[in-house]
């Protein structure tokens, strides 16, 4: 604890004075975590408690899914992945897919839109639960992506996004090295990437490796009503990536 309200204490110190430090949101990481949900829906089965959380879209079974648990229909409750690479395409098995009968009792969802996040941290911005701190950055897709009302694996194309997501990741890169710069300083450091050399494309691509985040936000934006329940739920994501 006593490591913690240290971070915390440097972290405040370093806050950047201008205004755009609002656009940085912090995301605190454990090791094995690489998808968020903003809510999961806990349900009592046989006397069990049994969480839908968003692990269950990337096991391949869809039995297993992820609901999310606000108050009515979920309008506005997404789903966060690091991907660490460029995503070219989405995969969506949509709705409660284990049964046609679940699929029309629960919502399923109509609309989305789309966000990537790209991020930074640093050496030693790490709890004693060796939980790690990233400075994150969320740029959106302009439109929605409409969802067919169906239980077939369906994909959404990003390939036109690909440089955005370059740039995008380029840009966050530089405004963290403006903004952070003795955090940055301490990571090239770690790297033994000198100072003028950075920009490299070949040391950017070490930088994200070690210290980089990249990823996607899917948010629910419109859904198919159930015939019974107001739960929006979604059974697969598949992602296609590639390389930066």
């Amino acid at each position: 604890m006593k490591r913690l309200l240290c971070l915390l204490i440097f972290l405040a110190m370093l806050l950047p004075l201008s205004g755009q430090s609002s656009a940085w949101k912090e995301m605190v990481i454990a090791p094995s975590e690489s998808v968020w949900a903003s809510s999961s829906l806990t349900e009592t089965i046989g006397g069990r408690r049994v969480t839908y959380g968003p692990e269950g879209l990337f096991d391949g079974n869809i039995s297993s899914l992820w609901v999310e648990g606000a108050e009515g229909d979920g309008i506005g409750e997404s789903v966060t992945v690091m991907t660490q690479q460029l995503i070219t395409r989405v995969s969506v098995v949509n709705g409660f897919a284990r049964s046609q009968r679940l699929f029309g009792r629960n919502n399923r969802v109509r609309e989305v839109s789309l966000s990537f996040l790209a991020g930074m941290t640093a050496p030693g911005l790490v709890t004693e639960l060796d939980f790690t701190l990233y400075f994150v950055k969320e740029k959106a897709v302009s439109g929605r992506y409409e969802l067919k009302d169906g239980m077939e694996l369906q994909s959404l194309a990003l390939y036109p996004f690909e440089e955005l997501q370059r740039n995008f990741y380029r840009e966050t890169i530089e405004q963290f090295s403006i903004e952070y710069p003795d955090l940055f300083a301490m990571a090239l450091g770690e790297l033994g990437i000198p100072k003028n050399e950075w920009r490299d494309p070949l040391n950017q691509e070490l930088i994200r490796e070690i210290f980089g985040f990249f990823g996607v936000k899917i948010t629910i934006e419109d859904v198919y009503k159930g015939t019974h329940y107001h739960d929006t739920c979604v059974s697969e994501l598949e992602f296609e990536l590639e390389e930066f």
